[in-house]
């Protein structure tokens, strides 16, 4: 995943998995299946990033009227470990991230169908001094307030669901909240440069989670802010990269003053900007022995353990009688070492998009490599209403054209 990609690459990366449901069949079967064949024997595992009032409602109406139980993450595990038997046509909720709707729209729609979820995390990036309790759907059924309130999600509006917001949904027991990481980190990989940050650069407008993590006198720069001229190597998410790049910090702020000093935006008027900043950072490279490194695996695995291990005693901390032993893995993206780090920082389940030979989960499968399936496939659940494919795909699309203050990354 590298957030500078050109255009369609971009756009691929960020669909591929539903892509491969579709076109590969790398799903269960009731996804690309006509038949109506029940669900029994396994639990299918849904991930939501954001949720819409009439799309989402639509689909609490299908698990509701057609007997779906929803677990909750203790269920989920005890039924993958055989603890317990999970109860007929259960599915298991899943949102990543912790974006606002899930406060705004999914808790209200949740309540209002007896359905469960669980939310994971990005722990680091939630604000420690915003304290808001937002307007819901709640509040518009009542009239107190319009739906634009409910469902903005400009730059200018935070993200994520507030930790107020967090322990309102603990406490009822309708969500419950797991980890995402605490960063939801991309990091570099080589010192190949793949692009420098310019004005069309858009970084996401929640944690700067598609700007690459970069220290600062040794230390990471959690808020990842994307600094005009600086160069972005190549790069992959933080639990699947083997081994980390750290580049040389004069030469990054190189980069930088050099378009500071002309401008700023303004330096990228030239259409040769990037040739300027590739001969910054040569001039740079000869005259000063240039710091940079890559991580050792050792360093590597302490890192992950105690990045995981900070997520999970945070939310512990926060939320009145919570065990997180439940891990999500941010774009997907997992290995042997993530998963060993991540029951070193006490772990037991984790989660993914797909995984090589494995599209369903049944009870006795390893909890270590959870597979989960796009939200666009849940009214393919057999039952009354069930869409087909061609609909639920058109309306997907439709879905897609909001606008972007609605949410849809």
């Amino acid at each position: 995943m590298n957030p500078m990609s050109p255009r369609l690459s971009l756009i691929y990366q960020k669909n591929q998995h539903l892509l491969d449901s579709l076109i590969l069949r790398k799903a269960p079967r009731f996804v690309y299946q006509s038949d109506q064949d029940p669900i029994d024997g396994h639990i299918p595992v849904f991930t939501f990033h954001t949720a819409i009032p009439e799309w989402f409602e639509a689909q609490c109406q299908h698990l509701a009227e057609n007997g779906y139980h929803t677990l909750s993450a203790d269920e989920f595990y005890s039924a993958l470990t055989s603890k317990h038997q999970p109860a007929k046509n259960s599915v298991f909720i899943t949102f990543d991230d912790g974006l606002k709707h899930v406060w705004t729209v999914a808790f209200p729609l949740l309540k209002k169908y007896g359905l469960k979820a669980t939310c994971f995390l990005i722990t680091g990036c939630i604000p420690e001094d915003d304290h808001r309790v937002r307007p819901t759907l709640e509040d518009y059924w009542k009239g107190e307030v319009g739906l634009d309130e409910v469902l903005c999600m400009a730059p200018t509006e935070e993200a994520l669901a507030t930790w107020d917001e967090i322990s309102i949904m603990h406490e009822s027991g309708v969500i419950d909240f797991q980890s995402h990481t605490m960063y939801h980190s991309l990091v570099f990989t080589s010192n190949t440069v793949f692009n420098f940050v310019h004005p069309e650069f858009n970084p996401y407008f929640y944690g700067n989670i598609f700007v690459p993590m970069y220290t600062q006198s040794g230390e990471d720069v959690v808020s990842r802010d994307p600094l005009l001229g600086m160069p972005i190597y190549q790069g992959q998410p933080r639990m699947i990269a083997k081994s980390r790049f750290f580049d040389d910090e004069g030469l990054r702020t190189a980069c930088i003053t050099a378009v500071q000093n002309e401008g700023g935006q303004e330096f990228f008027q030239e259409k040769s900007w990037r040739k300027k900043l590739e001969h910054v950072m040569d001039d740079y490279r000869r005259q000063h022995k240039v710091s940079e490194r890559y991580e050792t695996p050792e360093e590597r695995e302490h890192a992950l353990v105690e990045e995981l291990r900070d997520s999970r005693v945070i939310i512990e901390e926060r939320l009145k009688g919570k065990n997180v032993n439940q891990l999500c893995y941010p774009f997907y993206e997992g290995d042997d070492v993530s998963i060993r780090a991540s029951q070193s920082a006490g772990y037991d389940v984790n989660f993914f998009g797909q995984r090589k030979g494995r599209f369903v989960n049944r009870p006795g499968d390893d909890p270590l490599n959870v597979v989960r399936v796009e939200d666009i496939f849940l009214r393919r659940l057999p039952g009354s209403g069930r869409q087909n494919l061609v609909d639920l795909i058109k309306g997907f699309w439709d879905m897609r054209k909001l606008p972007a203050e609605v949410g849809l990354g």
